[in-house]
């Protein structure tokens, strides 16, 4: 009883009885919008078209501007965390499932194909881990959902200009002039936007600041997502929305409606897996995509074999595709493109750690999933908590068609953390922010 009173109050600490200054008010608010927009565009803003699906593995060539960048957001993610480092340690005391992966990453290296790349990388997937906290800690309760949206809206507005004035940028003329903005290509634009969008579905608004930011966001983010032309992306907005609604219905029912609201929507959700099952490729016909969904279908045939040979450990963090060199290369001679993805969060976990990285997302997301039911079961939760009980499942249906898992520079990876944190809050603390 007395550690849970003890750890009530270190959470409590984090809050605020009057109403806080906005995040985009203080120069803490800016130097953190920096970094954060960093991870947003995944390092670097592309500049021409061409295939990005390599850019963060062991075939990726930084330029000189670009480690330069790098090491200047990382020494900033650096001075920020140390501002607030003892309350850091203490809620990663609490939550030490968050730093089971980064720890994963660095012992990788003992066996890595590329033991300096895996190692760069682990430290980025650490620092990114330390910033997640950093910004849980520096704004919580509904103060992290406010400076989220800033950082959406900011970089929905530099993607607006890319594309007006900046179009060798802002749109990819690799994938029929589809505009991609700030975000490398087309399906990356669209599944940080949808992130955008589920951010600001759950923005609960106070000042006319907020609101402005907030539309800025449900509007810009609406139009990158439908002119980006992705149809995962399309799908996943769909999905989003149907989850934020669903789950705000769930949250107005009784217990005992709940269950049967939940066994009432199952019949026809396992109805149309069963159509889209028996008609799959007519149903991607539909989707205007060819039945290896973009050769998704072969390169999944091909990593297989190569998982089987390191079902345990995998080829080490960020360190399989490394092109013609190494076992990536069967891949890629098969496929006849330098891909450095296997375009399936879950397959790339087990390439790059195999099990020993499996089993820990698997028990973080199991228990995430717990901690939201319990939530949702509360008919006032917090905003926080109903943005990360939909972005959970949202990252899991991404992740069948694209990576994103333990990728330390992404939207939906960084979203994940933050959305982990905020669901292993005690209820109390969630109610009284």
């Amino acid at each position: 009883m007395t550690s849970v009173l003890l750890m009530r109050a270190r959470e409590t600490e984090f809050a605020t009885t009057s109403r806080p200054v906005a995040p985009w008010k203080t120069v803490n608010g800016w130097f953190a919008l920096l970094p954060t927009l960093f991870i947003a565009v995944g390092g670097w803003i592309q500049i021409g078209s061409g295939p990005v699906a390599f850019r963060f593995t062991a075939m990726a060539e930084d330029s000189f501007a670009r480690r330069v960048t790098r090491i200047g957001c990382s020494l900033l993610m650096l001075v920020l965390i140390s501002r607030q480092f003892a309350k850091i340690v203490s809620v990663c005391k609490q939550r030490r499932f968050l730093l089971v992966l980064p720890v994963v990453a660095f012992i990788s290296v003992l066996w890595s194909q590329n033991p300096n790349h895996s190692f760069v990388d682990a430290i980025n997937l650490a620092l990114t881990t330390l910033f997640s906290v950093y910004l849980y800690v520096r704004y919580p309760g509904e103060r992290l959902i406010s400076f989220l949206n800033l950082v959406a809206a900011v970089s929905l507005v530099m993607c607006v200009i890319a594309v007006v004035f900046l179009p060798s940028v802002g749109m990819d003329a690799y994938q029929q002039n589809s505009w991609r903005g700030i975000f490398g290509q087309r399906n990356n634009c669209a599944v940080v936007c949808v992130c955008f969008l589920a951010l600001a579905l759950h923005h609960r608004t106070s000042s006319l600041g907020e609101r402005v930011i907030r539309w800025t966001v449900l509007v810009l983010a609406s139009v990158f997502i439908v002119m980006s032309g992705s149809r995962t992306g399309w799908a996943l907005t769909a999905f989003a929305v149907a989850l934020s609604l669903s789950m705000r219905l769930l949250q107005r029912l009784r217990s005992l409606d709940r269950v049967v609201f939940l066994m009432a929507i199952a019949v026809p959700i396992a109805a149309l897996v069963f159509v889209v099952a028996t008609n799959f490729n007519q149903t991607l016909a539909m989707m205007d995509k060819d039945p290896t969904m973009t050769q998704r279908t072969v390169i999944w045939a091909e990593v297989i074999p190569s998982i089987a040979k390191h079902p345990i450990r995998g080829y080490g963090y960020s360190a399989f595709w490394s092109g013609l060199n190494g076992e990536s290369m069967q891949t890629v001679l098969v496929t006849g493109w330098m891909e450095g993805q296997a375009q399936d969060g879950y397959l790339d976990l087990l390439l790059q750690l195999g099990l020993l990285g499996a089993a820990p997302l698997i028990w973080m997301f199991g228990r995430g999933f717990i901690q939201a039911w319990r939530g949702i079961q509360r008919q006032a939760a917090a905003p926080q908590l109903q943005f990360a009980t939909v972005l959970l499942p949202l990252v899991l249906v991404d992740n069948i068609g694209e990576s994103s898992f333990l990728l330390p520079l992404s939207v939906p990876w960084f979203f994940t953390l933050l959305a982990l944190l905020i669901l292993a809050q005690p209820a109390q603390h969630l109610e009284d922010l």
